[in-house]
C-alpha cells in the first residue's frame, strides 16, 4: 500500500492565558490548531486528507517509499 508522508511543524502560542498548538506543513497548504499537540495533529490529519481529496494531483509528490516517522529539519529557538 502506498503511503503519503507529510512533514509537519507544531508551534505553541499563547492565546489569553492558554496554550494553543498549531500544526502546519511545508508540504501542503494545511494548518490546524488544538488545545493539545495530539488534538492539533489529529485535526491536521483530517484537514490534510480533505485537502488531498480535493487536490489529488498533489498526492504523487508526497508518496513515501519507506516509512520514517522523524526526519530533519529540526527546529529550535535562538535568542538574539
Amino acid at each position: 500500500m502506498k503511503k503519503i508522508g507529510l512533514n509537519i511543524v507544531i508551534e505553541r502560542e499563547k492565546v489569553s492565558d492558554n496554550d494553543v498548538f498549531i500544526a502546519t506543513s511545508p508540504d501542503i497548504n494545511v494548518f490546524a490548531e488544538g488545545k493539545t499537540v495530539d488534538e492539533a495533529v489529529s485535526k491536521f490529519i483530517d484537514g490534510a486528507r480533505f485537502h488531498l481529496e480535493n487536490f489529488p494531483e498533489e498526492k504523487e509528490n508526497l508518496i513515501q517509499t519507506e516509512e520514517s516517522r522523524f526526519e530533519m529539519p529540526m527546529i529550535t529557538k535562538v535568542f538574539l
